[in-house]
This record gives C-alpha cells, structure tokens and sequence, in this order.
C-alpha cells in the first residue's frame, strides 16, 4: 500500500458530490422520520430512517479513525447501496411496494460488497502473496459476511422498534417469516459470484476488465487533511513562456559569433 499523490481537481469534484449525496440522503431521512412521527406510520418506518440516517455516517467515521481518505469508488458503493437498501427499500417501504426490488437490491449489492473485500485486501500488506483465486474467494466470503450482519442487523431491529424490515410478523410469533431473510441471502450469493466469476476471469485472461483499475485505486491511500493538487500549465501557457527563453541564448549566440569573428582577424 503506497502513499498517492494527492487528489486531482476532478478526484476532489468526485469526493465532494460523494459527500454532498451522503448529507443529502441523511437530510432526506430526518424529513421522512418527522413526516412519519407527526402523521401517520402504519409500517413501522420512523425508527428504520433513523437508523439508516446513522448508518449514513460510516464513511466519515472511517476517515476519522484511519484518517485517510475513502476511495471515491468505495464512497459511491456506500451510497448506492444505501440509497437502494436503506432509503428506497426501508425508509420508504419499497420492498412491501415493489416485489422485484428486494431481489435486484440484494443481487447488486452482492456485487458491490465483494468490490469492498478487494478493496480491503488492496489495503493490507499481504496481497502481493495471495494467489487470486484465494483474494476472489475472500471477496465472495466477505460479502456473504456483509450480508449476514445486514439480516441480522434487520432481524433485531424489527423485533426491538416492531418495525416491518423483513415483512409481517406471523401471528403468535412475534417475527416474520425466515424466507425474506434466505431469498435476501440467495440474491446476495448470486452479485458475489459474479464479482467472483470477473475477477477470475481478468487474472487468467490478464486483461484489465476493470479489475486492474479497482486494484489500483483502492491501492492508493491518501491523507485525510490535503489540498487540492494544482493543475499543470497548459502546454499554450508553456510556448507562451519558450520565445522569452530563448531570447537570452540568442543573445550570447551573436556575442560568440562576433568573439569568434573578432579572433580570426588579429590570427590573419
């Protein structure tokens, strides 16, 4: 893991609509949690936007305690899936609303999370080491990982606020069904075998596919607290530049032509 220069003009535009996503999905979940309290919440959903709204605050905690910056591909992933999995699917009831949503969120972000296992290799100091059939296979645990503290995480949530995140409670049960929670697991299963599949694929092949430009950004960390890096002069700015250089060596050229000049005739 190496030390990157610092971030570009664009590195640090990218980093900063991250940032003004993540405000703007919390500021988003704090009206749907006044809005749910002061009128009505059939489905249990003021306690899922707060904690959603706090989960929201990961990546600036990350930063905070490793002090470096958060690879503006893993922020998005972050936001991603929390737009899908905690606003859209959670805060706004979109997996009671829509049947096929709660399958293309797990099966995306199934993906996504085996993204953030390389990422966490990249990080280490063993990855040279590993054989990449041991870093695919980390990244397919990794996110079977994810999702089974993302379930877990719904699981005593509903039964600690009543809320309805893994569907209806079954009556003289108090807890919903477990088949929400494995078709969750299933779709999840499928996005990380195909990260699985693609990473393999791109080391036997040797061919990029994206994998060689994840690992590479996700290999470079940069400071917390940096300044933009400056732009280079453009190449105009640079020939702008070059006659006001070459005046003073056409200068002495002439001056060593007429020394030259002058030489030759106290020879004859």
């Amino acid at each position: 893991m190496g030390e990157g220069e610092k971030l570009s003009r664009g590195e640090w535009i990218f980093r900063w609509l991250n940032i003004a996503l993540d405000v703007a999905i919390i500021l988003t979940l704090i009206g749907l949690s006044i809005s749910y309290k002061l009128g009505t919440d059939p489905n249990g959903r003021f306690s899922a936007c707060l904690v959603v709204a706090a989960a929201m605050l990961i990546p600036f905690a990350y930063e905070l305690i490793f002090r470096t910056k958060l690879p503006n591909a893993v922020f998005l992933i972050f936001n991603l899936y929390m737009i899908m999995a905690g606003l859209w699917g959670s805060a706004l009831n979109g997996y009671a609303n829509i049947v096929w949503l709660d399958i293309v969120v797990h099966f995306i972000m199934g993906y996504l999370m085996a993204m953030l296992g390389l990422f966490i290799i990249c990080r280490g100091k063993q990855k040279d080491k590993m054989h990449f059939l041991m870093i695919a296979f980390f990244c397919l645990c990794f996110s079977l990982f994810i999702e089974c503290i993302w379930e877990i995480f719904e699981w005593v949530a509903s039964l600690i606020t009543s809320s309805r995140l893994q569907g209806e409670f079954v009556t003289g049960f108090k807890a919903p069904l477990v088949t929400d929670t494995m078709e969750d697991i299933c779709c999840n299963l499928g996005g990380a075998t195909l990260f699985f599949l693609h990473f393999i694929i791109s080391k036997l092949t040797k061919k990029n596919l994206l994998i060689s430009s994840m690992e590479k950004e996700f290999s470079i960390k940069h400071k917390l607290f940096e300044k933009p890096r400056k732009q280079k002069k453009t190449s105009l700015e640079q020939e702008e530049k070059l006659p006001q250089q070459k005046e003073p060596l056409e200068e002495l050229s002439h001056q060593e032509e007429k020394t030259i000049k002058k030489i030759k005739e106290k020879k004859q």
